[in-house]
């Protein structure tokens, strides 16, 4: 049995402030006064010269905008297309207008999906644990596009839960093989000390049940990005909840996510050195690509380890019941844009940043029965 955790960031579309910013200083003026031109009520002749001037310098007669879905008329009706299938909605006889529409979020390149795919094929879990996706219809499109060709509706199950954001970046499990979601436990109104909440997103446990492995307890959380502080309190938090899962009796259980610290940082302390989990990057059989060139034989303090200098975020931990009956373990990291940050072997269709899979590596461990 292969389980894998991967912090997919999107499947079809992402929230806009979630994007880095590419736009220039002077585009981002000219959106804005547009945006204020727009909401006015009664535009003078001025007004409506500007606008037109706005559209030009904007490329409003292009598809790919930045904030904007562009509106078209086609057989004397408007449409608005969007999402990766199915029909297109159109505004009614009651609603003849032209116009822009603000829309939240961007799509994601159409590379990117596939990479996206193509890393989850590579490995091939028959547990897949994914953070950042949009809803439930997102993920069975996307498995039902590009995942169906290995495994057939009736021999797999889909899970999305929404997290607290509200920018569409839910947990969703997807399970093969005869393995089923028997319970769920959301921690997601746990508070930090200063009274909000203490994940961003959740801190979900899922209890999954097999007739081979017996039943296991998989919980899958996303620290604070920003705070070290709270990232100290979620780690407590998060050994605190594996603690008492252990006391009431469970033996095989993961913990995993996107912590933002690595494994020597203080912040991890209650849960990586106060508790007796273990990494399955520390696996002897933990197998990666490793960097090419003299990177090979260079180690970053914040990597995962020599060789495989990407900066560790993302984390894979088992107990130690499961870490015995660890066979195997690993990273996949081809669809991830190298930068600046070290070189690896990736995915030949992978040619710039923008249609990279994540900035996050899938990993992987296999356990024996």
């Amino acid at each position: 049995m292969k389980i894998a955790t991967y912090n997919i960031q999107n499947l079809f579309h992402r929230h806009k402030s979630l994007w880095e910013n590419t736009l220039s200083h002077n585009v981002k003026q000219w959106v804005a006064e547009l945006d204020d031109l727009m909401l006015r009520a009664d535009k003078s002749p001025n007004d409506i010269d500007r606008v037109r001037e706005l559209s030009f310098l904007l490329g409003f007669e292009q598809v790919d905008m930045h904030r904007y879905g562009t509106l078209r008329t086609r057989n004397g009706e408007l449409y608005l297309k969007q999402g990766v299938q199915g029909g297109e909605p159109k505004a009614g006889t009651s609603s003849l207008w032209n116009g822009w529409l603000p829309i939240h979020t961007r799509p994601v390149p159409k590379q990117s999906q596939n990479h996206k795919a193509r890393t989850i094929l590579d490995v091939g879990a028959d547990i897949l644990l994914l953070q950042e996706v949009e809803d439930l219809y997102s993920l069975v499109s996307f498995h039902q596009t590009y995942l169906q060709q290995t495994h057939m509706l009736d021999d797999v199950e889909i899970h999305v839960f929404e997290g607290n954001e509200g920018k569409g970046r839910g947990f969703g499990i997807v399970l093969y093989g005869g393995h089923h979601l028997r319970g769920l436990v959301t921690h997601r109104y746990l508070r930090n000390s200063q009274g909000g909440l203490l994940f961003p997103l959740n801190c979900q446990e899922y209890h999954i049940t097999s007739d081979t492995h017996g039943t296991m307890v998989l919980i899958c959380a996303q620290f604070s990005k920003e705070s070290e502080q709270f990232r100290r309190e979620q780690a407590h938090a998060l050994a605190r909840i594996y603690g008492n899962l252990r006391s009431e009796g469970h033996q095989s259980i993961m913990v995993s996510g996107t912590f933002y610290d690595p494994s020597f940082a203080n912040t991890l302390a209650p849960l990586l050195r106060e508790t007796d989990l273990q990494s399955v990057s520390r696996h002897p059989r933990f197998v990666s690509d490793t960097d090419l060139g003299n990177h090979a034989h260079y180690h970053s303090m914040t990597a995962y380890r020599k060789g495989i200098n990407l900066k560790q975020q993302d984390y894979l931990l088992v107990s130690p019941p499961l870490w015995e009956r660890s066979i195997g373990a690993g990273l996949h990291r081809k669809g991830i844009w190298p930068d600046n940050h070290g070189k690896w072997p990736i995915y030949p269709t992978l040619q710039k940043r923008a249609h990279a899979a994540s900035e996050h590596p899938l990993l992987w461990a296999e356990i024996q029965p």
